[in-house]
């Protein structure tokens, strides 16, 4: 009895383990329910891109929402830059009021597939990309976006890190200019390039190569977002989250094996007890 207590515990913590979790504000849906899968079109979607805004990595943040969509919870998947720390994965309501939900991560190759259930047909998906090296003066990025859903229409809007200098982008020649300017952000001095798409088609890739130059290594604004006056200490809250992911996988492999090592063992134990009865 105490061994099949035992393999129950474990397979709980299997499951648990296979599953990420967003942040807990309420509205949670199981991965596991069905919901639409077929057939689904985002009407508009707005993705932010922030080189080293709170992070020595890149910020980013879809917005959108679905379109005619009748049945509810909608299943849906998103494709985010591989090995990034997701910080919401949420749901917004008809009032604005975010709903954050349980979400699982799937390596997809160059992409980290990101599968959740929405009550409402607004999202919110927010997180940051694997570290850039800020010992380099010139950095370059190539960030990528690449439809799940079909979209009518992606507004991108890219961010100059603060004490930049030399700021280029070179986007895909289907994208217009909409806009420049440094006045719609929370803190003033930052310069935004805004770009769109349209009849964007599934699985549609969307390169924007951004460079600059940049000699300190501190991110513009701290973690309560003011203007970074101090040195940032050596541990940063998403470094932390980067490592304990690490840990998780490890944990995650070496509870696989634990697990197989446990049940070889009781079969076994249990066939020797069988051979002595007879």
């Amino acid at each position: 009895m105490n061994t099949m207590n035992t393999l129950r515990v474990f397979a709980f913590a299997f499951f648990l383990a296979s599953l990420n979790s967003g942040c807990s504000k309420g509205a949670e849906n199981t991965l596991g329910t069905s919901g639409v899968t077929k057939d689904l079109s985002i009407g508009r979607m707005k993705v932010s891109i922030m080189p080293e805004y709170d992070d020595p990595s890149v910020l980013a943040i879809y917005d959108g929402k679905f379109e005619e969509v009748t049945n509810y919870p909608i299943k849906t998947s998103f494709l985010i830059p591989r090995g990034s720390v997701i910080s919401d994965a949420c749901s917004l309501s008809h009032e604005g009021q975010h709903f954050c939900q349980l979400y699982k991560t799937i390596n997809m190759g160059n992409y980290d597939e990101v599968s959740l259930l929405l009550p409402y047909p607004n999202f919110y998906l927010s997180f940051h990309t694997p570290q850039l090296d800020v010992k380099l003066e010139n950095k370059e990025i190539d960030y990528q976006i690449k439809a799940n859903h079909p979209i009518k229409a992606m507004e991108i809007d890219i961010q100059q890190p603060l004490r930049s200098t030399a700021f280029n982008i070179s986007a895909p020649e289907s994208v217009a200019i909409s806009q420049k300017n440094d006045s719609i952000s929370l803190i003033k001095g930052f310069n935004h390039f805004t770009y769109r798409l349209e009849d964007i088609a599934k699985d549609q890739e969307s390169i924007f190569k951004i460079s600059y130059t940049k000699s300190d290594p501190k991110p513009s604004v701290d973690i309560k977002y003011t203007s970074m006056k101090e040195p940032q200490t050596p541990g940063t809250s998403y470094e932390t989250q980067r490592n304990i992911k690490t840990v998780i996988y490890a944990l995650f492999g070496t509870g696989i094996f634990g697990i197989l090592v446990l049940v070889t063992w009781y079969f076994r134990s249990r066939k020797k007890k069988q051979g002595k009865l007879l």
